[in-house]
């Protein structure tokens, strides 16, 4: 899932923002952006099974979070969250493939997870520090089909001008969502008398992600950075 799987590019997405200080009234809708160039990012699933638990894990994140945090509620709020599907890995290369294949990497390789609506939040509005529980409405892109998903997720916004930003400029985000998938409602199939055994109907999805609200040209400074240290950015 490079963007899930580009986007459960997600999963999730609820978005939420404010400024380096709590924000006043008008401060107005905000966006940041799911793209770490040193790909601490994550989506993860797991399926249990009676003879196997499947865990599998992608740093290939992106998307954005956008909202008023004076109202996560109101209709301003949006979210879109990409996974790339082949770069899922769950431990066993030769797996790997058998992953992507039956989610349909090879005719759609991009998951897709885009925020319909926030249903509570609480606290609201976002304040520095705090975390928001969310509960949201959205809709998964997976092999071609599009199906209704109920989310809950952790919000917190983390303002700039900390140690951190020797690190990564910009405010931030932190995103943890949850939700889960029905396999077959996605024609992922579980066919035969052996695969019923290792692979569960259900994939409950976590998606981690730090956002940042940084400028295009602090991005690009932080993934040259990525690049010198780590010999290559996350993309």
């Amino acid at each position: 899932m490079r963007r899930i799987a580009t986007g459960l590019t997600a999963l999730l997405l609820l978005a939420a923002a404010l400024p380096a200080q709590a924000p006043p009234a008008s401060a107005g809708v905000r966006e940041f952006t799911v793209d770490d160039a040193w790909g601490r990012d994550t989506v993860q699933f797991r399926t249990t099974a009676p003879v196997e638990d499947i865990v599998g894990t992608t740093n290939e994140v992106t998307g954005f979070l956008r909202a008023d945090p004076k109202n996560l509620t109101g209709p301003a709020t949006a979210a879109r969250l990409e996974v790339v599907l082949n770069t899922i890995k769950t431990g066993i290369e030769m797996r790997d493939g058998h992953v992507a294949k039956a989610l349909g990497a090879d005719t759609a390789p991009i998951a897709v997870f885009t925020l319909e609506k926030v249903t509570s939040a609480a606290p609201n509005p976002l304040e520095p520090n705090v975390p928001a529980e969310i509960r949201a409405e959205g809709t998964l892109d997976l092999k071609g089909v599009k199906k209704k998903v109920d989310v809950t997720a952790r919000l917190t916004y983390v303002p700039g001008g900390g140690p951190f930003n020797a690190m990564r400029p910009g405010n931030f985000v932190k995103l943890v969502a949850d939700f889960d998938v029905r396999l077959a409602d996605f024609g992922v199939e579980r066919k035969g008398q052996v695969l019923p055994l290792q692979v569960g109907e259900t994939a409950h999805v976590t998606v981690t992600a730090l956002a940042s609200d940084a400028t295009p040209e602090q991005a690009r400074d932080y993934r040259e950075k990525a690049i010198k240290y780590l010999g290559k950015a996350r993309r």
